[in-house]
């Protein structure tokens, strides 16, 4: 159905636009922004809804990793990763697109010039114009509205998408760093460990020579000298693999990606309080993400309802027409129209309500998502608080392990040369200390690669910087 008018006096035109302005619903439901209940969800967790405590604070990265030469590697990641980057690049084009969406709240105005030039076997007829023309859609039940709302839900997903990659990101240059430190400190422990062994080798020999001890203990030496040089090349494969993740992740070929602190000396926050806010995960930008995801799919549903009404679009035209160029700018030439146009749906073999219940299931199903990304949120905060708990139970322990293994090799070395312990007492303690200084560099990486995961399963949230592991 349609309808025009093509004269209408100032009084009739001022209705119409105080009515387009005044008299709009907008159709669907409002969003509201939900808070997250974890008592709820059915996890074990240490977080509360408690919103004011004094103890949280958000930290910069800068703070938490405080490591000169690995901030240096995060800067350089940040500035150039190429997921990053394409990230940002979506921003600007969500930026946009909201910005089109926008625009049909609108009127549009755009200026026309026509010439024709009509002939017949009698005649010739010139017909010019010189217009402004002026549409708008009159938005009576919301539909522009709600696409404009949903259109701004939908860039801060992807401006929240962005701010995930770059939380991941720094995570990812961290834990790869970490992983490299570990891999020079066992390179550094197995050199050792070879230079050790073949001192003990040395004295086998002279031993031998002497008769002191057999060829099988000589032999034995020896085995356990290419033993500790088997896992040399391992280390160093491992060693350039993690560089250059490193340097996929930085996005650049850096000549130093060596460097930095050891694992000993990286700086690691206070224990963690018996319980922390959720606030804490109303900063994960997943959560974020999946929450103006839902807010769009809502805002659409008002836009699929709209569709079920018409819809009006004001017109006009203002300008002169004139057969012949010279009279084009003459008052006589002068001309104007303005209309209303209405299209309302009869019949579309229920596209419009098919329409309209899907909106409403994508809907639903955005709101389930939100509530499962919470939940994995909860989750991942549970076992990275349990994780890094028992981490400094197990870095303790090891330590333990190995200042007892470290005494038990000294007391075997000093009663192998003296000729009071036999050489398979003195092999199993070069073993047992071998293994305990692995286990505890090993141990260091996991306790770090722990904190890092906390830290970005918080959403950034953290504690006060305290002494070094």
């Amino acid at each position: 159905m349609m309808f025009s008018y093509s004269i209408i006096n100032k009084k009739s035109m001022f209705s119409l636009i105080s009515i387009s302005v005044l008299a709009g619903c907008t159709l669907g439901p409002d969003f509201s922004e939900p808070e997250i209940d974890h008592q709820n969800l059915n996890i074990s967790s240490k977080v509360e809804s408690n919103k004011s405590s004094n103890e949280e604070r958000l930290i910069g990265w800068r703070e938490l990793y405080q490591d000169p030469h690995l901030q240096s590697l995060i800067s350089k990641a940040l500035a150039n990763n190429f997921d990053l980057r394409i990230a940002q690049s979506k921003i600007i084009e969500s930026r946009q697109t909201k910005r089109i969406a926008e625009s049909v709240l609108w009127p549009s105005i755009n200026a026309n010039i026509g010439i024709q030039r009509e002939g017949s076997n009698t005649s010739t007829e010139n017909n010019l114009e010189l217009k402004g023309l002026l549409a708008w859609e009159l938005d009576l039940f919301g539909a522009n509205k709600r696409a404009s709302e949903a259109a701004l839900a939908q860039h801060m997903a992807i401006s929240e998408a962005k701010n995930a990659v770059e939380l991941a990101l720094i995570a990812q240059v961290a834990q790869q760093f970490f992983t490299l430190k570990q891999i020079e400190e066992e390179l550094q422990i197995s050199n050792n460990t070879i230079k050790l062994r073949a001192k003990e080798l040395d004295l086998a020999k002279l031993r031998k020579a002497s008769g002191v001890i057999s060829g099988l203990e000589q032999r034995q030496a020896e085995v356990e000298l290419e033993s500790a040089k088997v896992n040399t090349p391992k280390l160093k494969h491992a060693r350039v693999i993690a560089i250059n993740n490193l340097q996929l992740l930085i996005g650049t070929r850096l000549e130093s990606i060596e460097g930095g602190k050891g694992l000993s000396s990286q700086f690691m926050p206070k224990k963690l309080p018996n319980k922390l806010s959720s606030s804490l995960l109303e900063r994960r930008p997943d959560v974020k993400k999946a929450q103006y995801e839902w807010h769009a799919a809502m805002a659409k549903i008002g836009v699929a309802k709209a569709d079920l009404f018409p819809s009006f679009s004001l017109t006009s035209e203002i300008g002169n027409e004139s057969s012949e160029l010279s009279d084009l700018l003459s008052s006589n030439a002068f001309t104007w129209q303005l209309g209303v146009n209405a299209l309302s749906p009869i019949f579309n073999a229920g596209k419009n309500l098919a329409n309209l219940s899907a909106t409403q299931e994508r809907s639903y199903q955005a709101n389930l998502n939100y509530q499962k990304v919470v939940l994995t949120a909860l989750q991942e905060v549970s076992n990275e608080i349990s994780t890094y708990a028992t981490s400094e139970e197990a870095l303790a322990a090891q330590s333990r392990l190995v200042a007892s293994t470290q005494a038990y090799f000294k007391l075997a070395q000093l009663r192998y040369r003296n000729g009071v312990a036999s050489s398979l007492d003195l092999l199993d303690a070069q073993r047992s200390l071998f293994s305990a200084q692995i286990a505890l560099v090993n141990t260091k990486n996991a306790r770090l690669q722990s904190m890092t995961r906390l830290y970005k399963a918080l959403g950034g949230g953290w504690l006060d910087i305290s002494k070094p592991i």
